[in-house]
């Protein structure tokens, strides 16, 4: 994805946000919901100005913040290589916590946004998008895996972000059909673990069996 196509995606995102809540900034509740339980029962609630500021700041943020990695990424660890990866997940992101406000203002004037399955959508593509162009995330300091051992060795980092990105995949698709199908909270969780854990794990495993320790070496000998 092109930088000028990524950005006019985002500025699309973002102007979308900022409309919807001057829109209905005067019907909003003083205090907005912001919080929903298991059942979409709302379980917290946040002063207007304080909500609306919150909401609108994500997607801003995480733009900038996005726009920052390039910038300041040291020697040897430039993101050149997948810039085209990271305006892909520039605008992922930005479009997730854009549309996650905009779901919640319409909540708040009465608008039946269906938060929660929606939510699970926007979790589920968040996941499945990421992880198709995870593999192709190379080595740096900000994005991906990183563990001691996928930033030690090149191959390391290449095969642990290939299987990671299978598994974010096969957990957005989990959590899209948790959106249309009751599944147990325990399961939800056990997903998220293994999404999170086990490549963590994994590269443990493959730096070992590709470069060893210190230690393995002493033993050897």
């Amino acid at each position: 994805m092109s930088k000028n196509f990524a950005n006019l995606l985002c500025f699309l995102f973002i102007g979308a946000t900022i409309i919807t809540a001057i829109v209905l900034y005067p019907t909003l509740p003083e205090q907005v919901p912001t919080h929903w339980n298991a059942a979409g029962n709302v379980d917290d609630c946040t002063q207007r100005s304080w909500a609306v500021g919150t909401l609108l700041s994500a997607p801003i943020l995480a733009f900038l913040l996005m726009k920052i990695i390039p910038a300041i990424s040291p020697k040897g660890y430039r993101t050149e290589e997948f810039i085209g990866v990271l305006h892909i997940f520039q605008v992922t992101i930005v479009g997730f916590a854009s549309a996650i406000a905009v779901l919640v203002f319409l909540e708040a004037v009465g608008i039946d946004a269906r938060i929660n399955q929606m939510v699970f959508i926007g979790v589920g593509l968040l996941f499945f998008i990421l992880g198709n162009y995870l593999g192709k995330v190379r080595k740096n300091f900000f994005m991906g895996i990183r563990t001691p051992w996928t930033l030690a060795s090149d191959e390391v980092w290449n095969r642990t972000h290939r299987l990671g990105g299978w598994l974010f995949m096969a957990g957005g698709l989990f959590m899209i059909a948790a959106a249309f199908v009751a599944i147990p909270t325990r399961w939800l969780v056990g997903v998220i673990l293994v999404v999170a854990l086990f490549p963590v794990i994994w590269s443990y495993v493959l730096y070992r069996r590709i470069e060893g320790f210190a230690g393995d070496e002493r033993r050897d000998n």
